[in-house]
Order: C-alpha cells, then structure tokens, then sequence
C-alpha cells in the first residue's frame, strides 16, 4: 500500500495552487453570446459555440493532452473539472461531449454516446429563456460561464511527447482527481459530483 509523504501531500499543494492561480490568469468566456449581451448563449442543432477568445485557447491546446475547468465564478455547484487525452479534445461543436450533448439535451435529440450534462444545463442556464430562430437558437445564462485549459506542462515534470498514452492518461487522471477531492474539500459544488454541493 502507498503512503502520502509529507513531500508528497506539500507537491499536491503547490500543483494544486499552481493550477488556481493559472485558471485565474486564463480564463476566458466559454459561450459564444449574441453581441451585446454576454448572458445569451447561441446555439444550433450541431452544438454551442465556443466564444472567440476560447476557440482562439481551445486551438493551441487541443491536439495535445490537457486538463479544462468549466465554471461561474462565486456560485456553488457550477464547476466542471475535465481532462482530454485525445487530438483533437472534447469541446468540438459535435462531439459526443459538452458542446454538442449541451444542445442535444434541449433539442430533445440525444444519441445513445451522448453524456447526461443536463445537470450543467441546470446550473449554468435557464431552459425557461430560450429563443428559436431560423439560422440559431438562443438560452439565457444564469452567469457568465468560464473555461480555462490547462497545458500538460504546468501539471506535469515530463513533456508528453516522451511518454506513452497509458502514462499521459495516468497523468491526467491522477492530477484530475487531486483537483476534484481539493474544490470538494474546499466546498466548492462540483458538475463532477452530481447531487454534491
């Protein structure tokens, strides 16, 4: 069985602390919103729209193993921890996680890979405020809703290139699950942990 050194707990600290204070530099606004009003959400059949600034972050880091957080700042229970091991990551328009399962849980139109994110709906968005037009439809957000994405580098003492998937996904995994257990240990309510806030 292995157990924690103080060394240990002290590096998971400083990472954990690391990782906050980069979310607090590099967040930007995760929705793509109608101009002027950066509380509604534009959406269509495929999938939500990354904002400019993230689309602009999404593609300087998503062939590469990253970490995201997802969240409305000050609230409780509106934060997403995720990681991606994948070229291409998790947040295309029509791919079987967030942006597109977002849409397709309010459009009624789930497929059978689709992931159950309307408790995001619940906490980010209000399904009573929601506008269908011809090209796009539109929902109001509760809040402002934030994403930053999170190089491997600023997690990891290894370049990614070196490493094999087996390990790249034991790092994210490993580090995914520090930040969970500290925002939870912190009271921060977590998308990750549904009926947990």
């Amino acid at each position: 069985m292995y157990i924690k050194t103080r060394n240990d707990i002290r590096k998971g600290f400083n990472l954990v602390e690391n990782i906050k204070q980069y979310l607090e530099n590099n967040s930007v606004v995760l929705f793509k919103t109608i101009p002027n009003n950066p509380l509604n959400a534009v959406f269509d059949e495929k999938g939500f729209f990354l904002s400019s600034e993230a689309q602009t972050k999404y593609n300087s880091i998503k062939n590469e193993p990253h970490l995201y957080i997802a969240f409305i700042r000050d609230t409780l229970g509106t934060t997403y921890i995720g990681k991606s091991n994948q070229k291409g990551g998790r947040w295309k328009r029509s791919h079987a996680y967030h942006l597109g399962t977002l849409a397709r849980h309010i459009n009624n139109t789930i497929r059978c890979d689709d992931q159950n994110h309307n408790h995001w709906i619940d906490a980010w968005m209000n399904r009573n405020e929601i506008q269908i037009n011809e090209f796009f439809n539109i929902i109001h957000l509760r809040s402002e809703v934030l994403i930053a994405f999170i190089p491997f580098s600023l997690y990891s003492e290894r370049c990614f290139l070196n490493l094999t998937k087996e390990e790249i996904k034991e790092i994210n995994h490993t580090t995914e699950s520090l930040l969970i257990q500290n925002f939870f240990n912190s009271n921060v309510g977590l998308l990750n942990i549904q009926g947990k806030k």
